[in-house]
């Protein structure tokens, strides 16, 4: 590791993460809209001033609480504090780092940014990162849809049908596909956004108004209009046949009159077919329906390390605090 070196960033280079829908473009277009309570930074991992890797991480404050649904238990832990480093993003559902990843590499990044905070984490890694001394506990799984052909002709008969009602008993929306979002709709979309974040039993970032501005060039909205009001939004980014569905609002007043959620969801699978997407990202939201759509579960972890061994040691015994029960995977 003696000839390794690791460089600050507070912008990624246009090239990160260049084959990925939340690549360079969403990350810059994240940090520039002034998201409360995290603070993103990369690190370049180099070798003889040859770029081996680009490692995305934030920091923030965390409280065990933030992972739980309402109830006695979130009020009782909700005083502790801890801040933290967490390499990856607080809005992406899968932990990237572009280039290499080895013992050696994340050696030189747990170092680096270990002397930042007591608490270091990896956010949304697949199970089999090589970290040292690190606590491994299950992260919410991702339900990710593999799109081909005429999707509703894969579907069992059973499905089909009720995914076709749900599509009638909506016919009277109109459904507009955008390229990017109309800057006077962008208040409208807001709202609809905080009133689904106000709505989800977990909360962790909060977007702004200015995070749709920003963003708006590298998405696909599709917005749902009732008698020319809007009602619901869904934002997709995509790239190289890949697509994330990104966030969703809406008038849940709406939602139970029409299933709008569920609209929504088969729309978006419409839309990403027409546009040539093949493999969708469906956000850890929803389970049962997005497994009824046909998404696989792919799991991930969370992985964590504090400075303090006998700290440490009680973070391990309380894991079960942060991992998802079955109320989250529902």
């Amino acid at each position: 590791m003696d000839d390794l070196s690791a460089v600050e960033l507070n912008t990624p280079p246009d090239d990160f993460l260049s084959d990925e829908p939340e690549g360079a473009a969403f990350h810059k277009a994240f940090q520039a809209s002034n998201i409360a309570g995290f603070d993103c930074r990369y690190l370049a991992i180099e070798r003889q001033g040859r770029r081996l890797a680009i490692v995305p991480y934030f920091m923030g404050t965390f409280s065990p609480g933030t992972l739980l649904p309402d109830g006695l238990l979130k009020k009782c832990i909700n005083w502790i504090r801890f801040e933290y480093v967490c390499v990856g993003h607080p809005s992406t559902d899968f932990g990237m780092i572009d280039g290499e990843i080895s013992g050696e590499i994340l050696n030189l990044v747990n170092t680096t940014l270990g002397k930042k905070t007591a608490l270091l984490a990896y956010k949304g890694f697949r199970r089999n990162l090589p970290l040292q001394g690190f606590i491994r506990a299950r992260g919410l799984p991702v339900p990710v849809l593999t799109i081909e052909g005429d999707y509703y002709s894969g579907l069992d008969a059973r499905r089909r049908n009720d995914f076709r009602h749900k599509l009638e008993k909506a016919q009277a929306l109109r459904v507009e596909e955008h390229a990017d979002l109309p800057e006077h709709l962008v208040p409208q979309v807001f709202q609809l956004y905080m009133n689904t974040y106000n709505h989800a039993p977990l909360k962790f970032e909060q977007l702004t108004l200015a995070y749709f501005q920003y963003t708006a060039a590298i998405s696909k909205f599709l917005l749902f209009f009732d008698a020319g009001t809007l009602i619901g939004f869904a934002q997709i980014i995509g790239k190289n046949k890949k697509a994330c569905f990104t966030y969703v609002g809406m008038d849940y007043l709406h939602n139970r009159q029409y299933g709008l959620y569920y609209v929504i969801c088969l729309k978006c699978i419409e839309a990403c077919l027409k546009n040539g997407y093949r493999q969708l990202e469906l956000g850890v939201t929803s389970y049962h329906f997005k497994h009824l759509l046909g998404a696989q579960m792919v799991e991930t972890s969370l992985y964590y390390r504090h400075s303090n061994a006998l700290v440490n040691w009680m973070m391990g015994k309380l894991k079960f605090l942060i991992e998802p029960g079955k109320q989250d995977l529902q």
